[in-house]
């Protein structure tokens, strides 16, 4: 349907339109591709155009949320999140809390829980995740529709968007609600406002592009960070290829076959790579048929100079690691000049323009100068309106300031240090260890591909450093020299008193080391 201003989204304002006017103009261009899948951006306006009408038809508005679940990174959930924002309505995604991989769904009872305390009154399912949605919708009543499953109304492609105008939500109207397991491994949601979310997009579509056309690749779940990167690479009229996990392999064979020139991917994913080029023999990325990536942004954890180096070495001035938080959005970042200068190798470089960050005393709450170390606070716009268990927002949120539960200082060139976070911090006889610290010098070693280090408290309560690692296949490392290489690069305190060497560490919700698990391996194994 086209209006008097145009095409029929044309009106609604907030960001969609902006991405739907870009695809519009080449609406033969292949601008999604999915394992089995090829959109062009005139099916993908047709499919969002479906999927609006039939949400409006189920009463999808301002103040309902719609609920999707669907295949791992399938392209329907940027469909029905563009089209459920053109509606006024906020989304959340069920199929996993993990921002790393969603490969693994969550029990039916999580996400019934998910489903309950959001509210959602629409759940969209596809048709690989049919027989759980049905379960779902019979335990909370919401109404559901999808492609074609018995018992859900129907999507279909379609330029005919119905009778109802879009709504765009006032700036305080919830837009998402995310969830993340954050370091308890407990599922929060996180409540983020119209305001918040565009805010973050307009950042991702303004984020200067390389100077060829962009083709963006993303792995890691669309229910996090990527999919506001997805955003932003439509709308400056790229094309994005979608992958369902993470796999190294699968991830340099897309690079090649469709010409990536930017992607993103976790911390620890871009080891997994590295150690995946160097298995293959490749010293470079041009080597490995990479050499057309511009941008290769990263993000989770602070990463191992060790590791950045070698980064460096194959990929080039290329790399972008981001600092951030599922509650806060982008803090800082440590851009392509930043990896390759040592004095700012070990940092999470700069703090973005529109962020303010300070460093305080955790107990009293008093501003800290530079170098002196203590916990991160921040305020942005992007920051989120507070978590939907309204009894956690005393504790995160203090005056407009978020608490990030970092610990780290800034030093004399504005760059931020991270040390570890606030709960992981192990006294042993007395003096602080930050295992973090610890964990970036364990991958310095020969054949360590990653590491865990976490406290343990014995009947007596005293904390004993322990450590966890895995190694690279045909490597062997030995406990006792792992324990004497970090008493002679750090110091004899930072040294675990025990080592493991595992075939896999176990990872929690979050896609970080289980270090609860860990500790209980530790116990039991004594």
């Amino acid at each position: 349907m086209v209006t008097a201003g145009g095409a029929w989204w044309s009106d609604a304002g907030g960001y969609v339109p902006g991405v739907l006017e870009a695809l519009a103009e080449h609406p033969g261009k292949v601008v999604l591709r999915y394992p089995g899948t090829e959109l062009t951006a005139g099916a993908y306006l047709r499919a969002v155009t479906g999927t609006y009408r039939t949400l409006r038809a189920a009463g999808a508005g301002r103040g309902t949320v719609v609920a999707v679940l669907t295949a791992p990174n399938s392209p329907d959930m940027i469909t029905v999140r563009h089209a459920a924002h053109l509606a006024g309505a906020a989304v959340c995604f069920l199929r996993s809390t993990n921002p790393g991989t969603s490969t693994a769904m969550l029990p039916l009872t999580d996400q019934l829980g998910i489903l309950r305390a959001t509210g959602a009154s629409v759940l969209y399912a596809d048709r690989t995740s049919a027989a759980r949605a049905a379960e779902l919708a019979e335990g909370c009543g919401a109404f559901l529709i999808g492609p074609g499953q018995d018992g859900a109304a129907r999507t279909e492609p379609t330029d005919d968007p119905g009778h109802v105008a879009p709504e765009h939500g006032a700036p305080d109207d919830l837009a998402v609600i995310m969830f993340t397991s954050g370091s308890t491994g407990r599922p929060k949601g996180i409540r983020k406002s119209v305001r918040a979310w565009e805010g973050t997009v307009r950042i991702a579509v303004e984020t200067p592009p390389e100077a060829a056309e962009i083709t963006a690749l993303f792995s890691t779940p669309l229910s996090h960070s990527a999919g506001l990167l997805v955003d932003g690479a439509l709308a400056v009229g790229g094309s994005v290829v979608l992958l369902p996990e993470f796999d190294a392999d699968q991830v340099v064979r897309a690079v090649v076959e469709h010409g990536v020139t930017r992607t993103f991917m976790a911390t620890t994913q871009l080891y997994r790579l590295l150690d995946h080029l160097d298995d293959l023999g490749h010293r470079d990325a041009a080597a490995a048929g990479l050499g057309g990536l511009r941008v290769l942004s990263y993000s989770g954890t602070s990463a191992a100079p060790s590791r950045i180096s070698a980064a460096l070495k194959v990929f080039g001035p290329v790399l972008l690691q981001l600092y951030g938080t599922t509650e806060s959005g982008r803090i800082t970042f440590l851009d392509p000049a930043g990896h390759a200068d040592p004095g700012l190798a070990a940092t999470v470089g700069r703090v973005f323009p529109e962020v303010e960050v300070e460093v305080r005393d955790p107990d009293s709450g008093a501003p800290l100068s530079d170098g002196q170390v203590g916990e991160i606070r921040m305020r942005s716009p992007q920051l989120m309106d507070g978590y939907l268990d309204a009894s956690l927002d005393a504790d995160a949120l203090r005056d407009g300031w978020y608490r990030t539960g970092d610990i780290g200082y800034r030093d004399a060139r504005g760059c931020l240090h991270l040390l570890d976070r606030v709960s992981d911090v192990v006294k042993v006889d007395g003096v602080k260890v930050y295992p973090a610290v610890v964990e970036r010098e364990l991958l310095t070693l020969p054949g360590v591909a990653l590491a865990a280090v976490y406290g343990v408290r014995d009947t007596d309560g005293v904390e004993h450093l322990h450590a966890a690692l895995t190694c690279r296949p045909g490597t062997l490392v030995e406990p006792d020299a792992v324990r004497k290489h970090i008493s002679a690069s750090l110091s004899p305190a930072q040294a675990p008193e025990r080592v493991l060497v595992l075939d896999e560490l176990p990872m929690n919700l979050g896609g970080k080391p289980d270090k609860a698990r860990l500790r209980e391996h530790s116990a039991a194994t004594a």
